[in-house]
C-alpha cells in the first residue's frame, strides 16, 4: 500500500467536508488548477505557514487534533530538516523547547525510552 501524501490528505479532507475542488479552490482563494496539482502531487505543499493554517482553518482542523497533525506532519513529510508548521510555531514560543530537544538528543535515548517518554508526557 502507497504511503499517504499530502495531497491525498488534503483531498480525503476536502471532501469529508463536502467540498468540490473549485468551491475549495474558491474558500482558500486559489486557483483550481494549483489546488488539482497539489492534491494530485504535481507541486509540493505550501511551505507557508500561514497558507497552512488558512487551509487547516478551511477545513475546519481543531487545534492539536490528529487531523491538524498528520495535516502538518505531512506538509513537511518529504522536506529534510524542516519542522512542521505547528511545531515550529510552539518552538518558537517556548524558549525551554529547544533545550528538551537537546536533552533528549545528547542523552542518546533508543526509540523505546522516546516512546516511553511521550507516553508519560501524554499522561500528565
Amino acid at each position: 500500500m502507497a504511503k499517504e501524501s499530502f495531497g491525498d490528505l488534503l483531498r480525503k479532507l476536502r471532501l469529508k467536508k463536502g467540498y468540490g475542488l473549485r468551491s475549495f479552490a474558491k474558500k482558500i482563494n486559489w486557483l483550481p488548477s494549483n489546488l488539482s496539482h497539489l492534491e494530485t502531487g504535481r507541486i509540493n505543499p505550501p511551505r507557508d505557514k500561514k497558507m497552512l493554517y488558512h487551509i487547516a482553518k478551511a477545513l475546519d482542523l481543531k487545534k492539536g487534533s490528529k487531523e491538524q497533525n498528520r495535516f502538518f506532519d505531512l506538509a513537511v513529510d518529504d522536506v529534510p530538516d524542516r519542522l512542521p508548521a505547528d511545531i515550529t510555531e510552539y518552538v518558537n514560543e517556548h524558549s525551554l523547547a529547544p533545550v528538551m530537544l537537546r536533552t533528549v538528543a545528547n542523552k542518546k535515548l533508543t526509540k523505546f525510552q522516546i516512546q516511553r517518554l511521550i507516553k508519560d508526557i501524554k499522561n500528565m
